[in-house]
């Protein structure tokens, strides 16, 4: 597991596990939900250009840390092969966050129903 989701009743918290916390220098991502604008699965996001790097790490097949596009800030924690979870975010440092999980339908499926209800 890359990351580990939770959602709380106020926040969505992204904690990436392992090495991970290291390549992406970030111990812990917190997003109000009522900044989280929804979720989906994007196989081919990975074969996109990511951007300006800094501060992460990538290399083939790995991506994690900041990638800056088009004055737009894309949080990366994932490794090619997985199913990259997409979420969108509205106010915040990040535009969307692009994550490898366990089990990502049930993910994009939990965090969509929170961000209906918001």
């Amino acid at each position: 597991m890359q990351n580990k989701i939770e959602i709380t009743d106020d926040f969505l918290i992204v904690t990436p596990q392992g090495i991970n916390k290291l390549a992406s220098f970030k111990d812990k991502i917190e997003i109000p939900l009522k900044n989280v604008f929804g979720a989906s699965i994007d196989n081919e996001i990975l074969d996109e250009y990511k951007g300006l790097r800094g501060p992460g790490t990538s290399l083939p097949g790995y991506w994690a840390g900041t990638f800056t596009k088009n004055n737009e800030k894309v949080f990366f924690n994932i490794k090619r092969g997985n199913k990259p979870v997409v979420i969108q975010l509205k106010n915040e440092k990040f535009v969307r966050l692009i994550l490898g999980v366990d089990h990502p339908e049930k993910v994009v499926d939990s965090i969509n129903e929170v961000a209906q209800n918001i």
